[in-house]
């Protein structure tokens, strides 16, 4: 790990919760068929009106409407799907693998917290990642500025456009490696959008990657066994 502020708060919560994950998923692409037998179920069980075969990025930003507006049951139930959701988005550029403890820390509701607010000395996010890099795992259902941004996703900003502030037990590892050249878009996008729910200043210092080490064993990244989301409907 990282001799960071961000990878010492991160160790922490885990320790607290001392927990496994429940999972490891990586963004390969998703059938379309298959995809489309997860919507007609959330349809059916939700009541949403979900495209069985969504396309644009209007009807995936509907999704997330949606996803955002779920009561914490539903939304629970839905995790899957959002993920899922993600990778189409992404058009499964197999860019990460995903470690979540989502499941699991049910058994801590209301008995102990499950993530915590990023302090003030958390350092900057990263704005380069690399192959085997470990970074923290979004923290909320809606999109970062850059997300949205690039989504041309903004309607109901403030209900849409969250900063990655929080740290979750959740981690991923890059199969990729990437540079964050996005922050002379945000200036212009939270100009133009009028943002005043958060500040520039904490756009720029959360744009990038939250880093918080490395694989030691690049090589054997490739052979973690990954596991299959299932539906959690009747969970």
């Amino acid at each position: 790990m990282d001799d960071t502020n961000l990878a010492k708060s991160w160790l922490s919560l885990y320790q607290s919760l001392n927990v496994d994950p429940d999972m490891i998923i990586d963004n390969s692409p998703i059938n379309d068929d298959v995809f489309a037998e997860d919507i007609r179920q959330a349809n059916s069980t939700f009541g949403l009106d979900w495209p069985e075969y969504p396309k644009t990025q209007a009807e995936y930003n509907k999704m997330h409407k949606d996803l955002e507006l779920a009561s914490p049951k539903m939304a629970d139930k839905l995790q899957y799907i959002h993920n899922r959701l993600h990778v189409k988005e992404s058009q499964g550029d197999r860019s990460q693998i995903q470690i979540l403890w989502s499941d699991s820390l049910g058994q801590f509701y209301k008995k102990k917290p499950i993530n915590q607010k990023m302090t003030s000395a958390v350092e900057p996010f990263s704005k380069e990642i690399k192959y085997g890099d470990v970074y923290l795992g979004y923290p909320h259902v809606g999109k970062s500025p850059q997300e949205a941004m690039r989504h041309n996703d903004n309607k109901f900003l403030k209900q849409t456009c969250k900063l990655h502030d929080t740290i979750v037990c959740d981690i991923l590892i890059s199969l990729v490696d990437r540079y964050c050249d996005s922050d002379d878009e945000l200036i212009e996008w939270y100009d133009r959008e009028k943002i005043t729910f958060f500040s520039k200043e904490d756009m720029l210092k959360y744009n990038g990657w939250p880093k918080i080490g490395h694989v030691v064993n690049k090589n054997q990244i490739m052979k973690l066994e990954t596991n299959n989301l299932k539906s959690s409907y009747n969970a």
